[in-house]
């Protein structure tokens, strides 16, 4: 079978930043990112291209009459589906049905048979492909503010060929997040995100599965704006905070753990407001990669209102752990009631809260 080269080209993202871009190719056509041409930096406001080695594997099934489907999943306020153009190129040049174009943002209507997303079986599931997508993928790292929009070609005649192609995107860096995970996903329009085993003649077995293949991998943004958060963690949080002085803390410090049952989400009061009781589940994350759980509600993990619907414990890490010969490089936490039917962890993201050491 010869190989050909085969480029995909999503051109001329526009606005913000991207993340996971979703590709849905020819219905028995197995796909795999070979790699990811991705800066791993970017400045606010600058257009950077990206640009993803695909490879093509029809196996010899006479693939007509098929669908390219790209879908991005970056931060929402980006308002990708506003401002993305998205195209692609191949010298596929069965006529009419040829290996380029520009691709159309999917709407979501599902008045359509390509149009209606496919779960992990293959068929249709009443979901669009944003939404298997951000059921199936998830948005990885990233602890929230993001988003899905797919796009998808027109028809292709691919006939009985494997080839090789690139996806090229071309995007303005927006400058409300310090840094993201971005994320690519290939994928078949006829078996969406359909799990499946590779075949023996398959060329593409470095992908999860024959019929879609994804990819992430984090960008840094330089110059964002002074209240950027970094989307792939930890979540910010006003709930819980961590201090022991002026100078900022180490683990090896004693620090002092304050929860606010007042800082809900959006404003509101959490599930442990006016609650008798509260306790510190508390996490460490060591530097070998283990952790240490102290999560049962035992009397030692039981915290002191010193305010009003506020909450203290004051701790020694490495004792209160039981670490003598390990570095804690974390701390997760959430809070419970007595018996552990309430349980408020970081508000919107529903994620434990994550603390490091703050050296000033």
């Amino acid at each position: 079978m010869e190989m050909r080269r085969f480029n995909f080209n999503y051109k001329t993202f526009i606005f913000g930043f991207l993340a996971l871009p979703l590709v849905f190719l020819f219905v028995t056509s197995c796909l795999e990112i070979k790699s990811v041409d991705q800066a791993d930096s970017a400045r606010a406001g600058s257009s950077q291209t990206i640009t993803l080695n695909v490879l093509l594997d029809t196996e010899n099934n006479d693939q007509n009459y098929k669908r390219l489907v790209v879908g991005i999943c970056a931060p929402k306020d980006w308002k990708v589906g506003e401002n993305a153009v998205v195209t692609f190129d191949s010298p596929l040049n069965n006529e009419p049905r040829v290996g380029n174009g520009t691709m159309i943002l999917d709407d979501g209507a599902q008045d359509k048979g390509y149009k209606k997303g496919r779960g992990a079986d293959g068929n249709q599931n009443g979901l669009t492909w944003a939404e298997n997508a951000e059921e199936i993928l998830g948005y990885d790292e990233n602890y929230g503010e993001m988003e899905w929009v797919m796009y998808y070609s027109d028809q292709v005649d691919a006939g009985n060929t494997s080839v090789e192609g690139t996806v090229s995107i071309n995007l303005s860096i927006g400058s409300a997040h310090s840094a993201a995970k971005l994320g690519y996903w290939v994928g078949v329009h006829d078996n969406g995100f359909k799990m499946a085993d590779h075949v023996a003649e398959s060329t593409t077995t470095g992908a999860p599965s024959r019929w879609y293949d994804y990819e992430w991998k984090k960008m840094a943004i330089l110059s964002a704006s002074a209240d950027a958060t970094d989307l792939t963690g930890p979540a910010p949080t006003f709930t819980a905070t961590v201090n022991a002085g002026a100078e900022g803390y180490t683990f090896d410090d004693i620090i002092t753990v304050n929860f606010d049952a007042k800082e809900g989400y959006l404003g509101d009061n959490t599930a442990l407001y006016n609650a008798g009781e509260v306790f510190m589940c508390a996490t460490a994350l060591l530097g070998d990669g283990t952790t240490v759980a102290k999560v049962d509600r035992a009397p030692e993990s039981k915290m002191t209102l010193t305010g009003a619907d506020y909450w203290s414990k004051t701790i020694w890490p490495p004792a209160y752990f039981g670490v003598n010969d390990q570095i804690i490089t974390e701390i997760h936490l959430n809070f419970q009631n007595a018996d552990g039917s309430i349980v408020v962890k970081n508000p919107g993201y529903g994620t434990d809260m994550v603390f490091g050491e703050k050296c000033q």
